[in-house]
């Protein structure tokens, strides 16, 4: 049986600057193509709402004129998308085929052998999300195109991971560096191995949710004080309680995941408390990186110089955060 990924087209794979259909206005997000091509073992459809055909904006053969420009526009770079299915109605309609429906999906899985629990779904609204549960399927919803308006909505049908762009779509399906997180238990008894080896040990902690340009900045200026980066993580009953009820917007196991597919990332290790101290104890680091917003005199420095190791402060990117990418 095939693997597949179902995308939804406007807002995931082309820019979406409402009911887009005339080819003049196509636009492929940066990171597309080369998201694709990483993603080569699964087999690609797209499944879209075309509810701008229903409200009378375009008219059907429009829709398939931009489509296929999207899909030719692919091929040039060697990526095949098997079929692409729409729904051409208005949810007023109650037709069988709008997402949240799986029936696409489920026509997929019969027309072309696949496996929907191997299979993923795509998209920038709940719908889509609702619709990749509903198949079976294991999802990841986009905040481009409309995916902020909708981010309470779909946070409520809990998909595998909210992304930033479809770079991080592509990092999530193929995570596959999970011997690079260790458990909280074993984290003495590896930093120990470590120095006995002589390597400098370089420590930083976060929740790093929705991962942006400021995380990979301070995270790749950590590495270089040292051989080996381990970063702490908060876990979700961490966040909760510096953060409030309402975050982390992704759970503690995924987070983990896509720092560990930073290459620059040596190891990560979830801490349960408010804050790292604890943690900090059992490393005892070389160096111990934040950020310029805590300083020199953070919560951490004390312990950090106590076992013989120095502070790094770093300065932030400006204009990068999680909040800022929910809310802009």
């Amino acid at each position: 049986m095939n693997k597949a990924i179902f995308f939804d087209r406007d807002g995931v794979l082309n820019k979406d600057p409402g009911y887009v259909h005339k080819v003049k206005d196509f636009e492929l997000y940066d990171g597309a193509v080369e998201a694709l091509k990483r993603l080569k073992e699964f087999r690609f459809f797209i499944i879209s709402n075309q509810s701008g055909i229903g409200r009378g904006y375009y008219k059907e053969e429009d829709f398939h004129k931009f489509n296929n420009h999207v899909l030719e526009g692919l091929k040039k770079h060697n990526i095949e998308f098997k079929k692409s299915y729409f729904c051409p109605h208005t949810k007023e309609m109650n037709c069988e085929c709008r997402k949240p429906s799986p029936k696409f999906i489920k026509d997929a899985e019969k027309e072309f052998n696949l496996d929907l629990k191997k299979s993923w779904m795509v998209g920038d609204h709940a719908s889509d999300i609702g619709a990749g549960k509903n198949a079976g399927c294991k999802t990841v919803y986009l905040l481009t195109g409309h995916g902020v308006k909708h981010l309470d909505e779909a946070r409520t049908l809990k998909p595998e991971y909210i992304a930033a762009n479809i770079t991080q779509v592509a990092d999530c399906i193929l995570f596959d560096k999970s011997s690079k997180i260790i458990p909280r238990n074993k984290i003495e008894a590896l930093t120990k191995e470590l120095k006995e080896e002589n390597k400098r040990i370089v420590t930083i902690n976060g929740t790093f949710d929705i991962l942006h340009k400021g995380h990979e900045f301070i995270l790749k200026e950590a590495k270089k004080q040292g051989n080996v980066l381990i970063v702490g993580l908060n876990s979700d009953q961490s966040v909760r309680q510096n953060k409030g009820p309402s975050r982390p917007l992704n759970n503690e196991n995924t987070r983990a995941k896509m720092l560990a597919n930073y290459d620059f990332v040596d190891y990560v290790v979830m801490f349960n408390e408010k804050t790292p101290i604890k943690l900090l104890e059992e490393v005892k680091p070389t160096v111990h990186v934040n950020g310029s917003e805590y300083g020199q005199e953070c919560i951490e420095a004390e312990t950090v110089k106590k076992n013989g190791g120095r502070m790094h402060i770093v300065s932030l990117l400006k204009g990068y955060s999680t909040t800022k990418t929910i809310t802009s």
